[in-house]
């Protein structure tokens, strides 16, 4: 019979007489490249879905399956050198929800979201043996794995939480434009960097205060870039495809022409060695 849960699949899969080969080599170490490819594609799914809509819809729900057996792997070999299970997972997390959600299962009363945080972080340094009059770092405790986008909203967060933020949008919008033009104004590769880096600071601060998701918004517009680029690769190759033109040994400009307009984009690649006048077809 065949099983009808994830978790006994799991265990099928990592039966040592009968199992997968490939399963049974695993380890924690060698799955964590899968977990993270999962993840970062739910986050994909999530950016192109569109609420009612049947296939996206279907998407999102496939994209959680792939995770969630990413979260049943690791259980399950957690299972295997009896240590815990995918019971224990879920377990920990429901008994970790109801503690510190005192004002829903049980007596304590909040006046707004504010008071819900509040509470949270108590209960927080109360799990961790802290005494309640101790006050960590602003900035202590941000996870490491964190990408770096993720990490500068959190930060934001953190210090707008004391009032070390800008008065309104148009604050942020100006901080934006002084970084833009202070960017321009460098030549120096280093300062460049650093430039630049500021820009983006403010600008995941001006997302974070206007309520934008900027790694949503940024996939997005790739996902809105790539059919456009779509579109006009279809327009060049039904005119013939693109013609590769070689300049140098870094640089590698094609023109793309079609339809009686171009368009010239540059390529930088030592690993490819078009000839001039090389078509793709």
């Amino acid at each position: 019979m065949e099983p009808t849960t994830l978790r006994a699949v799991m265990a099928a899969l990592r039966k040592p007489e009968t199992g997968c080969p490939w399963d049974l080599k695993q380890d924690h170490q060698s799955l964590a490249r899968y977990l993270r490819e999962e993840a970062a594609e739910v986050l994909d799914a999530i950016a192109a879905h569109h609420p009612g809509d049947a296939a996206t819809e279907a998407h999102l729900c496939e994209e959680l399956g792939d995770l969630w057996l990413q979260i049943a792997f690791h259980a399950q070999l957690a299972s295997d050198r009896g240590a815990w299970d995918i019971h224990d997972v879920e377990r920990t997390v429901v008994e970790k929800l109801v503690r510190r959600h005192p004002h829903v299962f049980g007596e304590a009363a909040v006046d707004g979201s504010d008071d819900v945080l509040t509470n949270w972080a108590a209960i927080k340094r109360e799990e961790k043996g802290q005494s309640p009059d101790h006050e960590p770092r602003l900035l202590e405790g941000i996870p490491a794995s964190l990408s770096p986008m993720e990490e500068a909203l959190e930060i934001g967060r953190r210090c707008a939480k004391v009032g070390f933020e800008w008065p309104d949008l148009e604050g942020v919008l100006d901080k934006v434009k002084e970084e833009v033009a202070e960017l321009q104004a460098e030549s120096d590769p280093v300062r460049v960097e650093e430039e630049f880096g500021d820009v983006l600071f403010s600008l995941m601060q001006w997302a974070r205060k206007k309520g934008v998701d900027p790694d949503t918004a940024l996939r997005r517009q790739m996902l809105r870039f790539k059919g456009r680029f779509e579109a006009v690769e279809d327009d060049a190759r039904a005119a013939g495809g693109f013609h590769f033109r070689r300049r140098g040994r870094r640089e590698r400009p094609f023109l793309c022409k079609n339809s009686g307009h171009e368009l010239q984009l540059r390529l930088l690649s030592l690993a490819q060695d078009h000839r001039a006048g090389r078509q793709v077809p």
